[in-house]
């Protein structure tokens, strides 16, 4: 069922995800000082993500992948769940909804996004860990990718001032360089288990600490304390599930923060947000110019709050939060709270329909598998979800889909194992 020609479909993919950062910087022609308008509204909207996922899934197409047989084999409950809140969403988003493009952009996105998810499973259960190790070993050579792009932008263009936080390659604010950061030690992480038993020092420990300090410096040298966290949390959940390898995931911990730190240390601060004091939060300052832990996360979340209550059941659409969210922060496109981005998007009911569509499916799929590479995918969740609770690591694509893979590699593998463990399951 499963060919040689089908696996080299899939290897051709990944090496597409691994060219999505430097696809998210070109599609804008992002190396620029002055971005025209269609510029900024292409990166705003991270148009690369969905645009890589639909021809990823064309070519799950090419070969065995049917989306509608994908859905046909979904639980009863997730395809009852998945109707219902693909109805009420439209109805809201067109009715109460006051940005119908946003609206259309928002269920596209998720739609191709939902098709992406369910192309990945359906390879990650034809060929198992070996795929798994495909990706991530593509998502780590995109961070590279990028952190030499922004490089040469940085040659290039030689910002000044406030440039150093909104003019950079592929997203709207430097600090969205940390969806980067947990990519990368989260590849890191795969690769360092998966290659445990390689009689090659290059595989077994320079490839993963070359993404682990790259994703880390990435984090330390903004001043992205968010996505520092999250790999914080994505380290210490996989330390704790797969116990054969905690001796090398305390090695892999302490000798990339240890390299991270040693080159963020030499290089220069071009803004006060940068850095290891911007990292720590000692240099993060609100709008008003006052010190605030939550860089004025709890005035957000307080009018997000007000605003769910007044439409509490169906709350106010897809992608509304700029037309319709709290009036004293406007231009924001989230909550930087996924909880709260759930209830101000769909109220009471898309929460629960969201909880219905997602964990019949996952128990089907026997998710989660937590051995061999399954336990770094299953850290990577648990760190994005944290991510997500003071962040839109679940809103923009880039960390949607590193979400998505991570999920995809923590279901069970197919029933008959390979050889050996440096495919890891």
């Amino acid at each position: 069922m499963h060919n040689g020609a089908s696996l080299k479909t899939a290897r051709l993919a990944a090496i597409l995800i691994a060219l999505l950062p430097a696809w998210m910087i070109l599609l804008p022609l992002g190396i620029t000082a002055n971005p025209e308008g269609w510029q900024v509204f292409v990166r705003a909207n991270s148009f690369a993500v969905p645009l890589l996922q639909f021809v990823f899934v064309l070519m799950a197409m090419s070969g065995t992948f049917s989306p509608f047989r994908a859905m046909r084999e979904l639980p009863n409950l997730t395809k009852v769940a998945l109707a219902l809140w693909l109805a009420i969403s439209c109805i809201v988003s067109f009715q109460a909804g006051k940005d119908h493009l946003a609206a259309i952009i928002g269920l596209l996105k998720l739609a191709v996004a939902a098709l992406f998810f369910l192309a990945l499973i359906e390879w990650r259960k034809a060929f198992g860990p070996r795929f798994s190790l495909i990706l991530w070993v593509s998502i780590g050579g995109g961070v590279l990718l990028y952190t030499g792009l922004w490089a040469f932008h940085i040659w290039v263009i030689s910002p000044q001032g406030d440039d150093w936080v909104y003019r950079i390659p592929g997203v709207n604010n430097v600090r969205h360089t940390g969806h980067f950061a947990i990519a990368g030690v989260l590849a890191g992480l795969v690769c360092l288990i998966a290659y445990q038993n390689s009689t090659s020092v290059w595989l077994r420990w320079v490839v993963p600490l070359l993404f682990g300090s790259v994703g880390l410096g990435l984090a330390l040298w903004t001043g992205s304390r968010g996505p520092l966290l999250a790999s914080f949390v994505t380290i210490f959940v996989t330390f704790c599930t797969a116990a054969k390898d905690r001796k090398a995931i305390a090695a892999f911990f302490a000798t990339s923060a240890l390299v991270a730190t040693a080159v963020v240390a030499t290089l220069p601060v071009p803004h006060p947000i940068y850095g290891i004091a911007g990292a720590t939060g000692m240099a993060d300052l609100t709008a008003q110019g006052t010190a605030d832990p939550s860089s004025g996360r709890t005035i957000l979340w307080s009018g997000t709050i007000d605003k769910i209550i007044e439409r509490p059941i169906v709350g106010w659409g897809v992608n509304q939060f700029v037309a319709s969210g709290p009036s004293k922060t406007a231009n924001f496109f989230h909550p930087h709270n996924f909880p709260l981005q759930l209830m101000f998007s769909g109220g009471i009911v898309g929460a629960i329909l969201m909880l219905m569509i997602f964990f019949p499916a996952l128990r089907q799929w026997k998710w989660p598998y937590i051995r061999g590479t399954g336990a770094a995918g299953l850290g990577g969740i648990v760190g994005i979800l944290v991510y997500s609770l003071y962040d839109g690591a679940l809103y923009f694509g880039y960390p949607t889909m590193i979400f998505l893979v991570a999920i995809a590699t923590s279901i069970a593998p197919p029933s008959a194992p390979l050889p050996g463990r440096d495919m890891s399951d």
